[in-house]
């Protein structure tokens, strides 16, 4: 594997910060922790640079939400000045990284996404459908998968490329971040309520963390692809399919794959992991997916028809303005374009309508004798 060098002063050249921080105001830039770092941008800027250079480079007052779709997560948001450090880094690692990626990896890379990776699944049923043998389709999920890696995974996954170590000393700040415990237990049902664990995890919601994903599964794709050689193979992020033309072999493959995960990766498979035959239709990246259709999965569709309602109502009551409200509809509108549902479309198109309500009782007359 070719070893780069000299990344850290790539990452460092102040060029670079600045366009990390274009991008991590991308579609944030009348926020208020945003507004007040461009106030005074070259000198924020020239203070990260020495940070970095003298190694007092530190992530601290970091903020914890709940995000409940499409499941019940915590999202940690570290401030806009080591987000734009993380962007800053993630521009000079990506090219390093995305070359040895493998070829039907889909999660978090441009140009690709959920929607590509439902309709390669597609096409390659609609291929099978003509062979004779009896064809199966292995999902598997990993669980837990952000908050499970180990830190030592993470960094020797990432440091595998690199010959650098002032980068790699970054990436462990990035990963470690405050040095609070990202761990879940694997048995946890309620990721609020459960006890966190020191060495596992990762902040979720920033790119170096989507990018850390990519990676340290990367080994993962290429022993599946090279050693265990299923006729078609899909990842996107932590969902992978698999599909061969015999039940015994998907077992044979799940079981040496599942081994891999946990010996190299210290990784495990969830519950939902199946195998069933390739035309009975599987859940995938928010999709429904069969050899003649692509359909939105059933509780996708009732979030959005809640969403929809929520919308709707809080519009007439004046508390979402219309801009936000008009973007709503026209991203479930491009949801469901690439998917066999008119009549849910027909419905959603029909039955939203943005209406204010009016004030029922007239004031008295005494008090505003002007309007009448």
């Amino acid at each position: 594997m070719e070893k780069h060098s000299h990344v850290f002063e790539r990452f460092i050249d102040y060029q670079n910060l600045y366009d990390g921080y274009i991008l991590a105001r991308k579609n944030k830039r009348y926020k208020g922790e945003v507004l007040s770092y461009s106030a005074n941008l070259e000198e924020r800027l020239i203070n990260t640079q020495n940070q970095l250079i003298w190694k007092t480079y530190k992530v601290d007052h970091m903020h914890e939400f709940l995000e409940y779709y499409p499941k019940k997560r915590i999202i940690t948001v570290i401030p806009f000045e080591y987000r734009v450090a993380n962007c800053a880094a993630y521009n000079v690692l990506w090219p390093i990284y995305s070359r040895s990626f493998y070829e039907h990896s889909y999660g978090s890379i441009k140009e690709k996404g959920p929607l590509k990776s439902a309709q390669k699944l597609q096409y390659w049923m609609r291929i099978i459908q003509n062979k004779k043998e009896p064809w199966y389709l292995c999902k598997m999920d990993i669980a837990k998968f952000f908050f499970r890696i180990p830190y030592e995974v993470q960094l020797a996954e990432l440091g595998r490329p690199l010959d650098d170590p002032d980068m790699m000393w970054f990436l462990e700040q990035a990963i470690k971040c405050d040095g609070r415990a990202y761990g879940i237990p694997l048995e946890a049902s309620d990721v609020t309520e459960c006890e966190r664990i020191f060495g596992i995890g990762m902040q979720v919601g920033s790119l170096i963390s989507q990018m850390t994903g990519n990676v340290v599964l990367n080994p993962a794709d290429h022993f599946m692809k090279r050693e265990l050689r299923p006729d078609y193979y899909i990842r996107t992020m932590d969902d992978m399919i698999f599909l061969v033309p015999s039940k015994q072999q998907a077992h044979d493959i799940l079981g040496s794959f599942e081994g891999f995960l946990y010996d190299r990766l210290g990784l495990n498979l969830n519950a939902k992991t199946e195998i069933r035959p390739y035309d009975s239709g599987v859940e995938f990246v928010g999709y429904r997916v069969w050899p003649h259709k692509i359909e939105l999965r059933r509780s996708t569709t009732l979030h959005m028809k809640q969403h929809l309602k929520y919308v709707m109502e809080h519009y007439s009551t004046g508390e979402l303005p219309q801009d936000y409200c008009l973007s709503v509809i026209r991203s479930y509108l491009g949801l469901m374009k690439y998917c066999d549902c008119d009549a849910l479309r027909n419905k959603v198109v029909n039955d939203f309508a943005l209406v204010k309500k009016f004030v029922e009782e007239y004031p008295d007359e005494e008090d505003y004798p002007d309007y009448f």
